[in-house]
């Protein structure tokens, strides 16, 4: 999500940055370093990296200047744990930022905590909700990758939707037509090709989902 400077009360982006940054900091200190110092676990962050960097540039834009793209959160933080994706996902941002111009620096914090800290924040719940409470076995870890997924856009979807009704001057219709729906709808997409793509590194890569063990889901809890 990128949100123009100007489009919301300055005390509200001002509360977003004051919470991404420790948050981030945070998140620098505990991420595990095998991510950084291994070769395969590199590749994995990169591979993360440049995938999700070139879909969050095939945005819909929404007048005045927002626009919405493809999350991916669920599936980073099964990949690489909720740490390592929230320096993932943030870096995501900051290279947009410089790079392609998407989004202002004053607001960046803001967007970083409503489409990276919050989805990052329901992704890992649901996750620990399935691990602790449904037996390890492969479906259940499919379904909560998609239910997951769903969650995470619905979440970021009321947030900003409430954001936008309360706090910004664009039309109450259009904020359901122009953003609501479409960031709904795209949550469904999204949980069903994530669920086929997780698929794959459990056939293929397991190694690569830090959330999954061959012998646990395989034998079941």
């Amino acid at each position: 999500m990128h949100i123009p400077a100007g489009f919301y009360p300055e005390w509200l982006t001002m509360l977003g940055n004051i919470i991404a940054i420790p948050v981030i900091l945070i998140a620098i200190w505990r991420t595990e370093t095998r991510f950084w110092s291994g070769w395969s676990e590199g590749l994995q962050v990169a591979s993360i990296f440049i995938a999700l960097s070139a879909l969050y540039m095939l945005q819909a834009d929404i007048k005045p200047g927002m626009a919405i793209h493809w999350l991916g959160v669920m599936l980073t933080v099964m990949m690489v744990g909720p740490w390592t994706a929230i320096i993932v996902l943030s870096s995501i941002h900051v290279f947009l930022l410089i790079a392609k111009d998407m989004g202002d620096i004053s607001t960046l914090g803001f967007n970083i905590s409503t489409s990276v800290l919050l989805p990052v924040l329901i992704a890992t719940s649901v996750h620990l909700v399935f691990y602790y409470k449904f037996p390890r076995i492969v479906p259940v870890y499919f379904a909560k990758v998609g239910f997951g997924d769903l969650l995470c856009m619905l979440g970021v979807d009321a947030a900003l939707t409430t954001c936008l009704i309360l706090f910004s001057s664009y039309p109450t219709f259009h904020i359901t037509q122009e953003f609501t729906i479409i960031l709904a709808l795209m949550g469904g997409m999204e949980a069903v090709i994530s669920t086929w793509i997780v698929s794959g590194f459990i056939l293929y890569f397991p190694d690569w989902l830090v959330t999954f063990n061959d012998e646990e889901y395989i034998n079941g809890k």
